[in-house]
C-alpha cells in the first residue's frame, strides 16, 4: 500500500476504462467482487449532479471539512492548506468537502473563483454535502459539481481540516479514494477491483442485455422469465 509520502495514483489505463462506464454498471460491477458491504460504497441521494450533461467524472479525493460559523469573519489560513493538498495530490483530483457546521444550507462552499483556482490545480470536480454557486460561471469551466443545492451567499465559513478522512450522506470517503460520479451519483473504486474491472462489466452487460430482450419479447410471462433473471 502507498505511504503518505507515495500516494496511490491511478494508472492511465484505469483511468480511461473508468471513464467509458456509467455508474450504475459500474457499482453493479463492484458488488460482484464481494470487497464490501452493498450498503456501502456510494454517496447517498442527497448529494447530486448540478450538470449531468457533462457526463463521467473519474478522479481521487482530496478531503476538506469546512464550517460556517456566525461571529468575526472567518481566517483564509486553510484555504491555502486546502490548494497546496490538491497541487500536490494525484491527479485528477475530486475535492471532497463536508461540512461541520450542522447547516449546510447557509452556506456557499463553491463558487466561480474557487472552480477556477481548482480547475489550475488538477481538479475534474467537487463533491460536497453543502451549498454551491455560480452555477452557469462553473459549468462552463468544466468542473463538475455535486452538491445537495444552490446557496446564494458564501456566509462566513472557514476550512477546518485537510487530508481527514470525511462522511458525506453515509459515506466515509478517505483521501485517495477513486471516485466515480455522473447524473446516478458517485461510486468509490476499491484498487483492488480495478483489474478484474472490465471483464465483470462485459459479463453484466451481456446479462443484461439478454434478459432486457426476452422481457421486450413477444409473448413475455412472468413464469418464463423469472427463474433466471436474477432480479
Amino acid at each position: 500500500m502507498a505511504s503518505s509520502s507515495d500516494p496511490y495514483r491511478l494508472p492511465e489505463a484505469h483511468l480511461a476504462y473508468l471513464r467509458g462506464v456509467d455508474s450504475p454498471t459500474l457499482a453493479n460491477a463492484i458488488e460482484t467482487f464481494e470487497v464490501r458491504d452493498r450498503t456501502e460504497g456510494f454517496i447517498g441521494g442527497t448529494v447530486r449532479s448540478m450538470f449531468p450533461d457533462l457526463g463521467v467524472m473519474v478522479g481521487q479525493a482530496v478531503t476538506v471539512t469546512v464550517a460556517n460559523d456566525p461571529g468575526p469573519v472567518a481566517g483564509r489560513e486553510g484555504f491555502w492548506e486546502m490548494w497546496e493538498a490538491l497541487e500536490a495530490a494525484p491527479h485528477p483530483a475530486v475535492l471532497v468537502i463536508a461540512d461541520a457546521s450542522g447547516a449546510p444550507s447557509r452556506c456557499a462552499y463553491f463558487g466561480e473563483v474557487m472552480a477556477t483556482f481548482a480547475t489550475r490545480l488538477g481538479a475534474v470536480g467537487l463533491v460536497t454535502d453543502g451549498g454551491v454557486r455560480d452555477l452557469a460561471e462553473v459549468r462552463a469551466l468544466g468542473l463538475h459539481f455535486f452538491a445537495p443545492f444552490p446557496v446564494v451567499s458564501h456566509g462566513n465559513f472557514h476550512v477546518a481540516s485537510v487530508g481527514e478522512p470525511v462522511t458525506l450522506d453515509g459515506q466515509v470517503i478517505r483521501p485517495g479514494d477513486i471516485l466515480h460520479g455522473d447524473a446516478n451519483g458517485v461510486v468509490i473504486v476499491p484498487t483492488e477491483v480495478l483489474d478484474g474491472l472490465p471483464a465483470a462489466i462485459e459479463d453484466i452487460l451481456a446479462k443484461e442485455a439478454e434478459t432486457m430482450e426476452r422481457i421486450r419479447a413477444e409473448g413475455f410471462r412472468l413464469a418464463d422469465i423469472r427463474p433466471s433473471s436474477g432480479y
